[in-house]
């Protein structure tokens, strides 16, 4: 091989390996800045305004995000801005009739993004005004729900210049903004003023307190512009008293609900209350549901008549399942018995064991009842029916640690006032040992004592565990408490009616105030917590440990 065709050989391979081995070209970094506004027209902050159509160019290509969720323009207009993008421009337009000598904040939220990388410009504001100044003043603060002091987002916080109370329910606000994630607020660009605040949690998007089901909050004195740390509780008020439902669920027993408690309720049978033979009229425990239980299981239908002193005035006619018929054949009535508890579960050592009848009961026979520990009869049972229906029994013992034990009744322990045996009942438990709880002391000190407090002890699910009552500082001993995590909170009960009470917006009435120990409380298993809470509840509370 000559030495010119080796060389050529040599720098074909060598453009071979070359081309065998390219690398792709490194791009910049990454863009992580969000669109910057080049120009505005009308500009930004510009007063005398008088245009429909207002243009906000940016640096670079926009796409818009959930606008009609993030865009805010206060004070609110009647008819929503349309927007369109041409390019780099954001174009709104602004079909309606702008209020004289009044500053618009237009609020984008987090709608506006790049269109490459979806960088977003929080929070961007286009503000103008219909008169000479721009307004700077703002209001701020939290809104958080009474009962639980949850922070909401998109709650309406609103403004108005009157102080009428009826404006909430027949105007449109002044001014307005939505809170974050945090609860918070801010009204900005407002004229001085003293100003009617009112928090809605809206369901219909008009900006009017006009369904039932809508929260508030509000305070019965005006708030100054320029005011901050404003609090606000929300709550829902007391539905309007009303039958909700009447039904018959299966033969021999009606129910009529109300949305309420109803504890002067008077009822008038309008049909022949013989003819149905009447055994009970069993009102719930919290007074909003009476149920009748009647002994003629083919009765077609019921009619009464119910009232009180103020709002119920009604007629009911229930229809009746029967147990006889085409129609109501498959709704048979039984007499079961519940334990609570599924077999197999741990039972607590400090609590009595509940049996729950569905049928008030006649005749009981509680030789027929079995309960053994491990194989061994338990001895010293204490049974005793705890209401007139005869519908929930208790049977106390002292229960042995780590027990196993076995319950067993069988059809003929228990008759019910349709003469109907209950099913057969068997099922087993095991008893908690002593070490498997904890134990906690709460020191309580009051700021202002004299009247009645709640002081709950709760679960991570806001599930009461244990409830009591006081009226001065004391000290509160809990046992027999399952290792988790638990929360205090303290209720003011200003009526003294032994459970926490709603506001009411037109009747200036605020809900009843609640108060958390700043600090979870984690209980084990043979430990003792010992805690020491001084409290404030009043009008803003205030709450510390020593």
């Amino acid at each position: 091989m000559n030495s010119s065709r080796y060389f050529f050989i040599i720098i074909l391979s060598m453009i071979a390996v070359s081309c065998a081995n390219q690398v792709t070209p490194q791009g910049g970094d990454k863009d992580v800045k969000p669109p910057k506004v080049t120009k505005a027209s009308p500009e930004n902050y510009s007063t005398g305004f008088n245009s429909n159509k207002v243009e906000i160019t940016f640096d670079e290509y926009i796409q818009l995000k959930d606008l009609s969720s993030q865009l805010i323009v206060s004070p609110p207009l009647l008819r929503n801005p349309e927007t369109k993008i041409k390019q780099k421009t954001l174009i709104v337009q602004l079909d309606d009739t702008l209020r004289p000598n009044t500053t618009y904040t237009l609020n984008f939220g987090n709608a506006i993004l790049d269109n490459d990388e979806g960088n977003v410009l929080e929070d961007f504001q286009y503000v103008f005004s219909t008169g000479d100044v721009i307004d700077s003043l703002k209001i701020s603060g939290t809104v958080e729900t009474a009962w639980d002091k949850k922070k909401e987002k998109g709650i309406l916080v609103m403004l108005y210049k009157e102080q009428d109370d009826s404006l909430p329910l027949k105007r449109r606000p002044d001014y307005f903004a939505k809170t974050n994630d945090k609860g918070e607020f801010h009204i900005t660009n407002i004229a001085p003023a003293a100003y009617k605040i009112f928090a809605l949690k809206e369901s219909n998007a008009d900006y009017l307190f006009n369904t039932p089901e809508e929260s508030v909050a509000f305070l019965s004195i005006p708030v100054m512009s320029n005011s901050s740390a404003v609090s606000l509780q929300l709550f829902t008020e007391k539905p309007r008293q009303r039958i909700v439902k009447s039904s018959s669920e299966e033969p021999g027993k009606a129910m009529i609900i109300f949305s309420q408690p109803a504890p002067d309720v008077s009822y008038k049978f309008i049909s022949d209350s013989a003819k149905c033979d009447l055994a009970f009229v069993e009102s719930s425990k919290k007074k909003d549901t009476l149920t009748f239980w009647y002994r003629n299981l083919n009765l077609d239908s019921l009619v009464l008549f119910l009232s009180n002193n103020k709002t119920i005035h009604d007629t009911v006619s229930i229809r009746l399942f029967r147990s006889e018929g085409k129609t109501f054949s498959r709704r048979k009535s039984t007499l079961s018995i519940s334990t609570g508890f599924n077999a197999g579960d741990m039972f607590d050592l400090n609590k009595n064991l509940v049996l729950q009848f569905n049928h008030p009961v006649s005749a009981s026979d509680f030789s027929k009842i079995s309960l053994k520990e491990d194989t061994i009869d338990a001895s010293n049972l204490n049974m005793t029916f705890t209401d007139s229906l005869k519908r929930t029994l208790i049977i106390k013992h002292s229960w042995k640690e780590k027990a196993t034990y076995h319950l067993f009744i069988p059809t003929t322990g228990f008759t019910d006032i349709f003469g109907l045996k209950n099913d057969t009942l068997l099922t087993s438990f095991r008893v908690h040992q002593l070490g498997d709880y904890g134990t906690l002391t709460l020191k309580m000190k009051l700021k202002d004592p004299g009247m009645q407090y709640i002081v709950l002890l709760i679960d991570a699910n806001e599930n009461s565990v244990r409830s009591s009552f006081i009226h001065s500082d004391t000290t509160l001993n809990y046992d027999f408490l399952n290792p988790q995590v638990y929360r205090l909170k303290i209720i003011e009960d200003t009526n003294s009616n032994g459970e926490w009470d709603t506001g009411n917006y037109l009747g200036k009435i605020q809900p009843e105030n609640v108060l958390y120990y700043p600090e979870n409380i984690t209980i084990r298993a043979n430990w003792d917590v010992d805690v020491n809470w001084r409290v404030d509840v009043g009008s803003s509370g205030s709450s510390s440990k020593q």
